[in-house]
Protein backbone atom coordinates (compact mmCIF):
# COMPACT_ATOMS: atom_id res chain seq x y z
CA UNK A 1 0.00 0.00 0.00
CA UNK A 2 1.49 3.34 -1.10
CA UNK A 3 0.89 6.32 1.14
CA UNK A 4 1.95 9.88 0.39
CA UNK A 5 3.04 12.41 2.98
CA UNK A 6 -0.38 14.00 3.16
CA UNK A 7 -2.07 10.62 3.53
CA UNK A 8 0.30 9.65 6.35
CA UNK A 9 -0.37 12.89 8.19
CA UNK A 10 -4.10 12.58 7.60
CA UNK A 11 -4.11 9.08 9.11
CA UNK A 12 -2.06 10.25 12.11
CA UNK A 13 -4.39 13.20 12.68
CA UNK A 14 -7.54 11.10 12.33
CA UNK A 15 -6.27 8.41 14.71
CA UNK A 16 -5.10 10.93 17.31
CA UNK A 17 -8.29 12.99 17.17
CA UNK A 18 -10.52 9.90 17.13
CA UNK A 19 -8.85 8.56 20.26
CA UNK A 20 -8.96 11.99 21.93
CA UNK A 21 -12.65 12.56 21.19
CA UNK A 22 -13.49 9.04 22.34
CA UNK A 23 -11.47 9.66 25.49
CA UNK A 24 -13.39 12.86 26.21
CA UNK A 25 -16.71 11.05 25.84
CA UNK A 26 -15.53 8.28 28.14
CA UNK A 27 -14.13 10.80 30.65
CA UNK A 28 -17.50 12.51 30.86
CA UNK A 29 -19.28 9.19 31.20
CA UNK A 30 -16.85 8.04 33.89
CA UNK A 31 -16.77 11.24 35.95
CA UNK A 32 -20.16 12.95 35.70
CA UNK A 33 -21.44 11.28 38.88
CA UNK A 34 -18.19 11.81 40.79
CA UNK A 35 -17.76 15.45 39.68
CA UNK A 36 -21.41 16.28 40.23
CA UNK A 37 -21.14 15.22 43.87
CA UNK A 38 -17.79 16.88 44.61
CA UNK A 39 -17.43 20.38 46.00
CA UNK A 40 -13.87 20.51 44.61
CA UNK A 41 -15.33 20.20 41.12
CA UNK A 42 -18.00 22.80 41.83
CA UNK A 43 -20.69 20.12 41.67
CA UNK A 44 -20.34 20.35 37.88
CA UNK A 45 -20.87 16.95 36.17
CA UNK A 46 -18.91 18.19 33.14
CA UNK A 47 -15.94 19.49 35.15
CA UNK A 48 -13.36 17.00 33.86
CA UNK A 49 -14.81 17.08 30.34
CA UNK A 50 -14.51 20.87 30.14
CA UNK A 51 -10.93 20.83 31.35
CA UNK A 52 -10.03 18.14 28.83
CA UNK A 53 -11.50 20.32 26.06
CA UNK A 54 -9.16 23.11 27.16
CA UNK A 55 -6.18 20.75 27.10
CA UNK A 56 -7.25 19.55 23.65
CA UNK A 57 -7.29 23.13 22.30
CA UNK A 58 -3.76 23.74 23.63
CA UNK A 59 -2.56 20.39 22.27
CA UNK A 60 -3.96 20.99 18.78
CA UNK A 61 -2.42 24.48 18.62
CA UNK A 62 0.96 23.10 19.73
CA UNK A 63 0.77 20.18 17.29
CA UNK A 64 0.01 22.52 14.39
CA UNK A 65 2.93 24.75 15.34
CA UNK A 66 5.39 21.85 15.69
CA UNK A 67 4.26 20.33 12.40
CA UNK A 68 5.69 23.47 10.75
CA UNK A 69 8.87 23.61 12.84
CA UNK A 70 11.77 21.81 11.19
CA UNK A 71 12.73 18.83 13.35
CA UNK A 72 16.38 19.83 12.97
CA UNK A 73 15.52 22.45 15.62
CA UNK A 74 15.57 19.72 18.29
CA UNK A 75 18.91 18.36 17.11
CA UNK A 76 20.57 21.78 17.30
CA UNK A 77 19.15 22.50 20.77
CA UNK A 78 19.24 19.06 22.32
CA UNK A 79 21.33 20.29 25.27
CA UNK A 80 18.76 22.93 26.20
CA UNK A 81 15.89 20.47 25.80
CA UNK A 82 17.57 17.85 27.97
CA UNK A 83 18.55 20.43 30.58
CA UNK A 84 15.02 21.82 30.76
CA UNK A 85 13.59 18.30 31.15
CA UNK A 86 15.97 17.51 34.02
CA UNK A 87 15.27 20.84 35.75
CA UNK A 88 11.53 20.18 35.60
CA UNK A 89 12.06 16.71 37.07
CA UNK A 90 14.02 18.20 39.97
CA UNK A 91 11.25 20.73 40.67
CA UNK A 92 8.89 17.95 41.76
CA UNK A 93 11.03 17.66 44.91
CA UNK A 94 10.74 21.35 45.81
CA UNK A 95 8.19 22.02 48.60
CA UNK A 96 5.54 24.50 47.56
CA UNK A 97 6.08 23.70 43.89
CA UNK A 98 5.45 19.97 43.81
CA UNK A 99 2.02 18.40 43.83
CA UNK A 100 1.53 15.01 45.46
CA UNK A 101 -1.25 12.46 45.04
CA UNK A 102 -1.65 8.84 46.10
CA UNK A 103 1.75 8.83 47.78
CA UNK A 104 3.67 10.06 44.71
CA UNK A 105 5.17 13.46 43.88
CA UNK A 106 5.15 13.46 40.10
CA UNK A 107 3.64 16.84 39.34
CA UNK A 108 4.43 20.56 39.42
CA UNK A 109 1.63 22.80 40.64
CA UNK A 110 1.04 25.50 38.00
CA UNK A 111 -2.08 26.81 39.79
CA UNK A 112 -4.29 26.48 36.72
CA UNK A 113 -3.35 22.81 36.35
CA UNK A 114 -0.63 20.37 37.37
CA UNK A 115 2.17 19.42 35.00
CA UNK A 116 3.90 16.04 34.97
CA UNK A 117 7.57 16.55 33.97
CA UNK A 118 8.22 12.87 33.28
CA UNK A 119 5.85 13.09 30.28
CA UNK A 120 8.12 15.73 28.77
CA UNK A 121 11.29 13.95 29.90
CA UNK A 122 10.47 10.76 28.00
CA UNK A 123 10.29 12.64 24.70
CA UNK A 124 13.40 14.67 25.56
CA UNK A 125 15.31 11.42 26.16
CA UNK A 126 14.09 10.01 22.85
CA UNK A 127 15.35 13.14 21.06
CA UNK A 128 18.68 12.80 22.87
CA UNK A 129 19.02 9.15 21.87
CA UNK A 130 18.27 10.06 18.24
CA UNK A 131 20.89 12.82 18.40
CA UNK A 132 23.54 10.54 19.95
CA UNK A 133 22.95 7.72 17.44
CA UNK A 134 23.11 10.22 14.58
CA UNK A 135 26.51 11.41 15.81
CA UNK A 136 28.06 7.98 16.20
CA UNK A 137 28.41 7.37 12.44
CA UNK A 138 28.08 4.14 10.52
CA UNK A 139 30.04 1.69 12.72
CA UNK A 140 27.72 0.88 15.60
CA UNK A 141 29.53 -2.31 16.60
CA UNK A 142 32.74 -0.36 17.22
CA UNK A 143 31.15 2.71 18.77
CA UNK A 144 30.62 1.70 22.40
CA UNK A 145 31.64 5.22 23.36
CA UNK A 146 28.38 6.46 21.83
CA UNK A 147 26.32 3.98 23.82
CA UNK A 148 27.81 4.69 27.25
CA UNK A 149 26.87 8.43 27.34
CA UNK A 150 23.33 7.54 26.26
CA UNK A 151 23.14 4.91 28.98
CA UNK A 152 24.51 7.30 31.60
CA UNK A 153 22.04 10.07 30.76
CA UNK A 154 19.11 7.67 30.61
CA UNK A 155 20.17 6.11 33.91
CA UNK A 156 20.30 9.53 35.60
CA UNK A 157 16.84 10.50 34.37
CA UNK A 158 15.36 7.11 35.24
CA UNK A 159 16.81 7.29 38.76
CA UNK A 160 15.16 10.68 39.32
CA UNK A 161 11.84 9.41 37.92
CA UNK A 162 11.95 6.30 40.10
CA UNK A 163 12.45 8.50 43.15
CA UNK A 164 9.06 10.23 42.55
CA UNK A 165 8.15 7.29 42.33
CA UNK A 166 6.98 6.54 38.77
CA UNK A 167 7.95 2.96 38.01
CA UNK A 168 5.73 2.67 34.95
CA UNK A 169 7.22 5.71 33.18
CA UNK A 170 10.72 4.41 33.87
CA UNK A 171 9.82 1.11 32.19
CA UNK A 172 8.40 2.93 29.15
CA UNK A 173 11.58 5.00 28.77
CA UNK A 174 13.91 2.01 29.09
CA UNK A 175 11.87 -0.14 26.68
CA UNK A 176 11.71 2.64 24.07
CA UNK A 177 15.44 3.28 24.41
CA UNK A 178 16.24 -0.40 23.85
CA UNK A 179 14.01 -0.50 20.76
CA UNK A 180 15.81 2.46 19.19
CA UNK A 181 19.35 1.26 19.87
CA UNK A 182 18.47 -2.25 18.69
CA UNK A 183 17.22 -0.95 15.34
CA UNK A 184 20.25 1.35 15.17
CA UNK A 185 22.42 -1.75 14.98
CA UNK A 186 24.10 -1.91 18.37
CA UNK A 187 25.30 -5.42 19.28
CA UNK A 188 22.44 -7.54 20.57
CA UNK A 189 24.67 -9.06 23.26
CA UNK A 190 25.25 -5.60 24.72
CA UNK A 191 21.54 -4.87 24.66
CA UNK A 192 20.75 -8.27 26.22
CA UNK A 193 23.19 -7.51 29.03
CA UNK A 194 21.55 -4.13 29.63
CA UNK A 195 18.09 -5.71 29.56
CA UNK A 196 19.18 -8.40 32.03
CA UNK A 197 20.69 -5.79 34.34
CA UNK A 198 17.48 -3.78 34.07
CA UNK A 199 15.40 -6.84 34.97
CA UNK A 200 17.53 -7.49 38.04
CA UNK A 201 17.28 -3.84 39.04
CA UNK A 202 13.50 -3.90 38.59
CA UNK A 203 13.25 -7.00 40.76
CA UNK A 204 15.30 -5.33 43.51
CA UNK A 205 13.18 -2.19 43.32
CA UNK A 206 10.02 -4.27 43.65
CA UNK A 207 11.37 -6.15 46.64
CA UNK A 208 12.43 -2.88 48.28
CA UNK A 209 8.85 -1.60 48.60
CA UNK A 210 6.13 -3.69 50.29
CA UNK A 211 3.34 -2.10 48.22
CA UNK A 212 5.08 -3.21 45.01
CA UNK A 213 5.39 -6.76 46.32
CA UNK A 214 1.68 -6.63 47.21
CA UNK A 215 0.89 -5.55 43.65
CA UNK A 216 2.79 -8.53 42.26
CA UNK A 217 0.93 -10.91 44.57
CA UNK A 218 -2.37 -9.29 43.62
CA UNK A 219 -1.48 -9.62 39.95
CA UNK A 220 -0.73 -13.33 40.31
CA UNK A 221 -3.85 -14.04 42.38
CA UNK A 222 -6.19 -11.03 42.41
CA UNK A 223 -9.27 -12.92 43.61
CA UNK A 224 -7.65 -13.87 46.92
CA UNK A 225 -6.99 -10.17 47.60
CA UNK A 226 -10.11 -8.73 46.04
CA UNK A 227 -10.70 -6.35 48.94
CA UNK A 228 -7.10 -5.21 49.40
CA UNK A 229 -4.20 -5.08 46.92
CA UNK A 230 -6.16 -6.85 44.20
CA UNK A 231 -9.18 -4.54 44.36
CA UNK A 232 -8.35 -2.47 41.26
CA UNK A 233 -7.50 -5.53 39.20
CA UNK A 234 -10.71 -7.33 40.11
CA UNK A 235 -12.91 -4.29 39.48
CA UNK A 236 -11.24 -3.75 36.10
CA UNK A 237 -11.87 -7.35 35.08
CA UNK A 238 -15.49 -7.03 36.18
CA UNK A 239 -15.81 -4.00 33.88
CA UNK A 240 -14.56 -5.96 30.86
CA UNK A 241 -16.79 -8.88 31.81
CA UNK A 242 -19.83 -6.59 31.94
CA UNK A 243 -19.00 -5.17 28.51
CA UNK A 244 -19.24 -8.34 26.50
CA UNK A 245 -19.16 -7.91 22.73
CA UNK A 246 -20.82 -4.51 22.23
CA UNK A 247 -20.80 -3.07 25.74
CA UNK A 248 -23.49 -1.62 27.95
CA UNK A 249 -23.61 1.61 25.95
CA UNK A 250 -22.11 5.01 26.72
CA UNK A 251 -23.24 5.99 30.20
CA UNK A 252 -24.52 2.51 31.00
CA UNK A 253 -21.48 1.25 32.89
CA UNK A 254 -21.77 0.37 36.56
CA UNK A 255 -18.11 0.22 37.58
CA UNK A 256 -17.86 4.00 37.41
CA UNK A 257 -20.27 4.24 40.34
CA UNK A 258 -17.43 4.45 42.88
CA UNK A 259 -16.27 0.86 42.33
CA UNK A 260 -13.26 1.30 40.03
CA UNK A 261 -10.59 3.74 41.35
CA UNK A 262 -8.77 6.16 39.02
CA UNK A 263 -11.20 5.27 36.27
CA UNK A 264 -10.75 8.51 34.29
CA UNK A 265 -6.94 8.26 34.28
CA UNK A 266 -5.23 4.89 34.79
CA UNK A 267 -8.30 2.75 34.07
CA UNK A 268 -10.09 4.61 31.27
CA UNK A 269 -9.52 1.53 29.08
CA UNK A 270 -11.64 -0.49 31.51
CA UNK A 271 -14.47 2.05 31.14
CA UNK A 272 -14.22 1.65 27.37
CA UNK A 273 -14.29 -2.13 27.77
CA UNK A 274 -17.46 -1.99 29.84
CA UNK A 275 -19.42 0.59 27.84
CA UNK A 276 -18.20 -0.19 24.30
CA UNK A 277 -17.33 -3.84 24.77
CA UNK A 278 -14.89 -5.92 22.76
CA UNK A 279 -15.72 -3.89 19.64
CA UNK A 280 -14.62 -0.64 21.27
CA UNK A 281 -11.48 -2.20 22.74
CA UNK A 282 -10.54 -3.58 19.31
CA UNK A 283 -11.03 -0.20 17.61
CA UNK A 284 -8.84 1.52 20.21
CA UNK A 285 -6.09 -1.06 19.77
CA UNK A 286 -6.37 -0.78 15.97
CA UNK A 287 -5.92 3.00 16.17
CA UNK A 288 -2.72 2.65 18.19
CA UNK A 289 -1.35 -0.05 15.88
CA UNK A 290 -2.07 2.17 12.88
CA UNK A 291 -0.33 5.16 14.48
CA UNK A 292 2.80 3.15 15.24
CA UNK A 293 2.79 1.62 11.74
CA UNK A 294 2.51 5.03 10.08
CA UNK A 295 5.16 6.43 12.42
CA UNK A 296 7.62 3.73 11.34
CA UNK A 297 6.79 4.37 7.68
CA UNK A 298 7.63 8.02 8.25
CA UNK A 299 10.90 6.97 9.91
CA UNK A 300 11.91 4.79 6.96
CA UNK A 301 11.87 7.67 4.51
CA UNK A 302 13.02 10.48 6.80
CA UNK A 303 15.42 12.85 5.11
CA UNK A 304 18.16 12.38 7.74
CA UNK A 305 19.19 9.85 10.41
CA UNK A 306 18.15 12.10 13.29
CA UNK A 307 14.63 12.41 11.89
CA UNK A 308 14.50 8.66 11.35
CA UNK A 309 15.39 7.75 14.92
CA UNK A 310 13.27 10.54 16.36
CA UNK A 311 10.22 9.24 14.46
CA UNK A 312 10.94 5.68 15.57
CA UNK A 313 11.36 6.78 19.16
CA UNK A 314 8.17 8.84 19.30
CA UNK A 315 6.18 6.01 17.69
CA UNK A 316 7.69 3.46 20.07
CA UNK A 317 6.90 5.54 23.16
CA UNK A 318 3.26 5.92 22.14
CA UNK A 319 2.90 2.24 21.28
CA UNK A 320 4.69 0.88 24.36
CA UNK A 321 2.84 3.11 26.82
CA UNK A 322 -0.52 2.31 25.23
CA UNK A 323 0.24 -1.42 25.25
CA UNK A 324 1.32 -1.38 28.89
CA UNK A 325 -1.77 0.53 30.03
CA UNK A 326 -4.11 -1.81 28.16
CA UNK A 327 -2.32 -4.87 29.53
CA UNK A 328 -2.67 -3.51 33.07
CA UNK A 329 -6.41 -3.03 32.54
CA UNK A 330 -6.70 -6.61 31.31
CA UNK A 331 -4.61 -7.93 34.24
CA UNK A 332 -1.77 -8.96 31.94
CA UNK A 333 0.69 -6.71 33.83
CA UNK A 334 0.80 -5.53 37.46
CA UNK A 335 -0.77 -2.08 38.11
CA UNK A 336 1.68 0.74 37.39
CA UNK A 337 -0.24 4.01 37.67
CA UNK A 338 0.13 4.90 33.99
CA UNK A 339 -2.26 6.82 31.74
CA UNK A 340 -3.44 5.76 28.28
CA UNK A 341 -2.18 8.23 25.62
CA UNK A 342 -4.86 10.50 24.11
CA UNK A 343 -7.66 8.80 26.07
CA UNK A 344 -6.93 9.35 29.75
CA UNK A 345 -7.73 12.58 31.55
CA UNK A 346 -4.73 14.84 32.08
CA UNK A 347 -3.27 17.94 30.49
CA UNK A 348 0.39 16.89 30.48
CA UNK A 349 -0.25 13.61 28.71
CA UNK A 350 -2.75 14.90 26.14
CA UNK A 351 -0.85 18.06 25.22
CA UNK A 352 2.54 16.37 24.91
CA UNK A 353 1.25 13.39 22.93
CA UNK A 354 -0.54 15.69 20.50
CA UNK A 355 2.69 17.69 20.25
CA UNK A 356 4.52 14.45 19.43
CA UNK A 357 2.09 13.85 16.57
CA UNK A 358 2.97 17.33 15.29
CA UNK A 359 6.68 16.37 15.31
CA UNK A 360 5.92 13.19 13.35
CA UNK A 361 3.96 15.23 10.81
CA UNK A 362 6.91 17.54 10.27
CA UNK A 363 9.29 14.62 9.71
CA UNK A 364 6.78 13.23 7.21
CA UNK A 365 6.38 16.54 5.36
CA UNK A 366 10.13 17.05 5.03
CA UNK A 367 10.59 13.45 3.95
CA UNK A 368 13.54 11.97 2.11
CA UNK A 369 13.12 14.47 -0.71
CA UNK A 370 13.38 17.50 1.58
CA UNK A 371 16.45 19.68 1.94
CA UNK A 372 19.37 17.58 3.13
CA UNK A 373 23.06 17.31 2.50
CA UNK A 374 24.48 14.56 0.32
CA UNK A 375 25.99 12.97 3.43
CA UNK A 376 22.60 13.03 5.20
CA UNK A 377 20.92 11.39 2.22
CA UNK A 378 23.59 8.66 1.99
CA UNK A 379 23.47 7.89 5.70
CA UNK A 380 19.69 8.00 5.62
CA UNK A 381 19.54 5.43 2.79
CA UNK A 382 21.85 3.05 4.66
CA UNK A 383 19.85 3.33 7.87
CA UNK A 384 16.54 2.90 6.05
CA UNK A 385 17.96 -0.27 4.51
CA UNK A 386 18.84 -1.54 7.99
CA UNK A 387 15.38 -0.66 9.27
CA UNK A 388 13.73 -2.60 6.45
CA UNK A 389 15.96 -5.62 7.01
CA UNK A 390 18.04 -5.15 3.83
CA UNK A 391 21.77 -4.56 3.63
CA UNK A 392 23.16 -1.51 1.84
CA UNK A 393 25.43 -2.13 -1.09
Amino acid sequence: MILGKRHENLILALCALSLTVLGMIMIYSATNVMAGSSARCGFDPAYFFKRQVQFLAIGIALAMGLSRLDHDFYRRRIGWILGAAFLLLVLVYVPGVRHSANGASRWINLRLFTFQPSEFAKFALIAFAAWAIDRKGEKPKQEYRAFLPMLAVMGLFVAVILKEPDFGMAVVIIASFLVIVFIAGFPWKLLAAIAAAGAVGAALLILAKPYRVARIHAFLDPISQARTAGYQVVQSLIAFSNGGLLGTGVGGGKQKLFYLPELHTDYIFSVIGEELGFAGVTLVAACFVTMVWVGYRIARRARDPFGMYLAMGVSSVIGIQALMNMMVGLSMLPPKGMVLPFLSYGGSSLILHLAAIGVLMNISLKGADGLATADDRSRGRDRRARLSGDRPC
